[in-house]
């Protein structure tokens, strides 16, 4: 528990909330005219209250993700609201007082759960998933039947299917967790290793299953901080271009001529960590020239219907995806991706070993739209079929390649 001691901490706190106060007021005159018991109806659940004042001296942190709650359900703008006040305390205290995001501006920086989630029962969701859940047997038998089911219906046509999964922070750098962590979970993700962990043993139960998670690697490079830098959320630079390098190597893929070997340009840089929560947007990274690469985007391509489809819905136009095509290719394959928000990251790194690459972001394509692409299109008619996501999520999005009528 943290408490204020010194008087300069009060006067810092003092001033911290004047601040916030101010700038408040505006959005605070829109409290009377919102409908509160409307919204608490609608989205069945109690609002939050107005944490006790006296907390913000004797338990600030408690205070601060409670008073976050309270903004984001009754002020209008409060998100901005939210960064902003995180951006203050980031300057009075190097901290944001939110377990939901912990570590400082002069070390590495977590993203511990949704920062948009509605409640916050539990702020360190991501690390219980990737470091305790997922290495249980019955979750990982679970999440390989999912994996089952997406393959039957991806492989129906021929395609090779493989599953890879992005190393994340929590696994990568442990060590460098706060002193506010938990102990549970640091001991949690000090276990997780490239000899034990919930994508080897999910290989060890089904060795037909391709599953590319290159563990090792990263966490040989990851305590440099421009590998992959420890205040992006989403991973950024130089490990994407490793990642695939090292996927090329176990699928005997030719890496192009085009292909930028490093070393990569070292600078500053403003990561999407601080566009999601309002600090740590810049740090040092590096990364590759994409551009070398010459592979060709169009990010609203519409794929088109089977002709006997188009009969059944002649004012469907397609379903939008990306397709990126490889000029420079010296084969004539073509891949198909699935992923999470985390694939626009590696896309084009994919892209640059085919000849033409298709790229779905579950999320973006909504699941009935999904489904109308694998039952009444020929986008499975591809050599490789590659699923990308981080490893600390669970594979929710799986449900549109469940197997039912409404698929195959």
């Amino acid at each position: 528990m943290t408490y204020l001691n010194t008087r300069e901490e009060v006067i810092s706190v003092r001033i911290y909330v004047y601040i916030l106060a101010v700038f408040l007021l505006l959005p605070t005159f829109s409290m009377p005219y919102a409908d509160h018991a409307a919204r608490s109806k609608w989205e069945n659940r109690t609002l939050a209250k107005m944490p006790e004042i006296n907390k913000l001296f004797g338990k600030p942190t408690e205070f601060f993700s409670e008073f976050d709650e309270f903004l984001n359900d009754h002020i209008g703008g409060s998100f901005e609201a939210i960064k902003f006040r995180r951006k203050t305390a980031f300057r009075v205290f190097n901290s944001t007082g939110d377990l939901y995001i912990v570590g400082d501006n002069t070390g590495a920086m977590f993203l511990t759960a949704p920062f948009r989630q509605k409640t916050r029962s539990n702020p360190f969701q991501w690390w219980e998933n990737i470091c305790v859940k997922l290495q249980k047997e019955g979750y990982q038998k679970n999440y390989l039947n999912r994996v089952l089911e997406s393959k039957k219906v991806v492989s129906s046509r021929g395609a090779k299917v493989i599953y890879t999964s992005i190393p994340s922070t929590p696994v990568l750098i442990p060590d460098q967790f706060p002193a506010s962590t938990p102990s549970r979970y640091r001991e949690a993700c000090q276990r997780v290793t490239p000899e034990n962990n919930h994508i080897r043993a999910m290989q060890t139960m089904n060795p037909d299953i391709e599953f590319f998670y290159p563990l090792q690697v990263f966490k040989e490079k990851a305590k440099d901080p421009y590998f992959y830098p420890n205040n992006a959320y989403h991973w950024k630079g130089e490990s994407a271009w490793v990642f695939i390098e090292e996927f090329a190597k176990k699928y005997d893929l030719e890496l192009p001529d085009t292909w930028p070997g490093g070393p990569c340009e070292y600078k500053m840089v403003e990561w999407d960590i601080g566009q999601l929560i309002g600090v740590g947007d810049e740090t040092r990274g590096c990364d590759r020239n994409r551009e070398q690469l010459g592979v060709e985007i169009d990010p609203h391509y519409m794929y088109p219907l089977n002709k006997t489809s188009e009969i059944k819905y002649p004012n469907h136009p397609g379903v939008k995806v990306v397709k990126m095509t490889n000029p420079n290719s010296e084969n004539d394959k073509v891949a198909i991706i699935f992923s999470n928000s985390f694939g626009p990251e590696v896309r084009e790194q994919y892209a640059a070993l085919f000849h033409t690459t298709y790229h779905l972001r579950l999320g973006v394509i909504n699941t009935p739209n999904m489904k109308l692409l694998l039952r009444e299109t020929d986008i499975l008619d591809v050599d490789i079929a590659i699923f990308a996501i981080a490893d600390f999520h669970y594979p929710n999005f799986l449900i549109a390649f469940e197997s039912d009528e409404d698929v195959l």
